[in-house]
């Protein structure tokens, strides 16, 4: 069944796609083999044959109330740290990021933007021109890229432009044109979402009945398929395979260079072939990702690494800490590491990779090891320890409780100095600073 996982392939593949591993995790896996722990993470059943999310209650609590914004953040924080399947939650927020949508002062209101996470998270492991054809469509997304009354004469281009350049096609290399986005907005025409239901409804006669030249093809008069046709016209072009395997290979891998059509990334093309042979399907591309050796063997010398995000940051410190992610506190650290659920920066999402890191940044990781052991402990920090918490000087104890398979060279040899430091504190003090310093280390940041 394939060589067995060893510490380091669990960290590493919990760490990118299952929001940090636990020390149970580490047990339960090292030395089964690693294909079979792939799969435990492939696994996840239809929504009809499990029992919902326990907290499925709150969640359609929050889409009929619309809190604000910060109740909703904290409930998805809490989620991905509870969630029984983590990989489609951690491909939730993949997709959140590709298709970013914003809270705004008008709409999309917080419950649109609520409904649309959902949707996402039915299709997150799903097939891809599903999902491309139900964001068409999400009433979120009408509103937020004006769909919503766009009509002939006049229909707007915004979605339709986004639709190719950062959805599905890509700019480079660019193979559509503005005649593409116009007629393709053409097709997008007729949908429109109703403000007291928030479910979106074609409208026939603000429908575009007239036939359109869009990537080559004639398209008729379709009605409300008519965005079906569009997402598989797109989807059928050599260059969208690499694009949408791309987005998956820097958010879960690392960050590729090359050209998609004439110099793309090995794993690129592998993941790639694989939506392609299997028809869009996400799983079987999944499994190709992370059974590969370019996953499964990257190095920092390579460059194939993978920044968390301060969500996976924020998560699996919660997870290796056992306390809950639902906090006001921590909500404000996560803003300070550059990232705020539902209301990404632009319609292009947030960054990925070295992007996520600056003297900012990093401090707020920092701070976020001093408050997570804060609330660790229920109490100030200063407050005695816990023999919860591993002593500080069990640095490997430390590795393994944040679900790391052990620390690197020079990680430990700067938490050594900080504890030989006179000036060190009580153990309660050293704890927190070790916390707080392995936060901000590589070690834990990079995968």
């Amino acid at each position: 069944m394939g060589a067995a996982a060893t510490p380091s392939d669990v960290a590493r593949l919990f760490g990118r796609v299952a929001f940090g591993a636990t020390a149970a995790d580490l047990d339960r896996w090292t030395g089964r083999p690693y294909a079979e722990v792939v799969e435990a993470l492939l696994e996840v059943p239809t929504a009809t044959l499990r029992a919902a999310q326990p907290d499925e209650p709150r969640r359609l609590a929050l889409v009929t109330t619309g809190a604000d914004v910060g109740v909703a953040q904290s409930w998805w924080l809490e989620r991905m740290r509870t969630a029984r399947y983590p990989l489609e939650e951690r491909m939730t927020l993949l997709w959140h990021d590709h298709f970013a949508t914003a809270v705004a002062p008008q709409l999309p209101d917080l419950a649109m933007v609520l409904q649309q996470n959902q949707t996402l998270r039915e299709h997150a492991l799903g097939n891809v021109r599903n999902l491309v054809a139900a964001m068409t469509v999400d009433p979120a997304m009408l509103h937020w890229l004006d769909g919503q009354n766009s009509a002939p004469p006049l229909p707007n281009e915004n979605y339709a432009r986004e639709f190719f350049e950062l959805f599905t096609l890509g700019r480079s290399p660019q193979v559509f044109t503005e005649t593409d986005i116009r007629e393709a907005a053409r097709a997008f025409t007729g949908w429109g979402a109703d403000q007291l239901t928030r479910r979106s409804a074609f409208r026939p006669q603000l429908h575009d009945r007239g036939a359109k030249r869009i990537l080559g093809t004639t398209v008729a008069d379709l009605g409300a398929a008519e965005h079906v046709a569009v997402a598989r016209l797109a989807l059928d072009q050599p260059v969208a395979a690499r694009f949408l395997a791309a987005t998956l290979v820097a958010h879960l891998a690392y960050e590729t260079e090359g050209d998609l059509l004439t110099r793309p990334d090995p794993l690129v093309r592998a993941v790639a072939d694989a939506l392609r042979r299997h028809d869009w399907e996400l799983v079987p591309a999944l499994r190709v990702l992370l059974l590969s050796p370019e996953f499964r063997t990257s190095s920092a010398r390579s460059h194939q690494r993978a920044v968390r995000s301060p969500a996976e940051v924020l998560v699996a410190a919660c997870k290796g800490l056992g306390i809950a992610a639902d906090n006001r506190s921590l909500l404000e650290l996560m803003t300070r590491m550059g990232q705020q659920l539902f209301v990404p920066p632009n319609v292009g999402g947030w960054p990925t990779g070295s992007s996520w890191l600056s003297p900012a940044t990093v401090i707020a990781r920092y701070d976020l090891g001093l408050r997570a052991v804060a609330l660790a402990r229920g109490l100030p920090v200063g407050a005695p320890a816990l023999p919860a918490l591993p002593a500080s000087t069990d640095l490997a104890g430390w590795a393994r409780r944040m679900g790391l398979a052990g620390l690197s060279p020079n990680t430990e040899a700067a938490l050594r100095r900080y504890l030989a430091a006179e000036d060190a504190g009580t153990e309660a003090d050293r704890q927190a600073g070790v916390a707080a310093l392995l936060l901000a280390s590589p070690d834990w940041t990079v995968m």
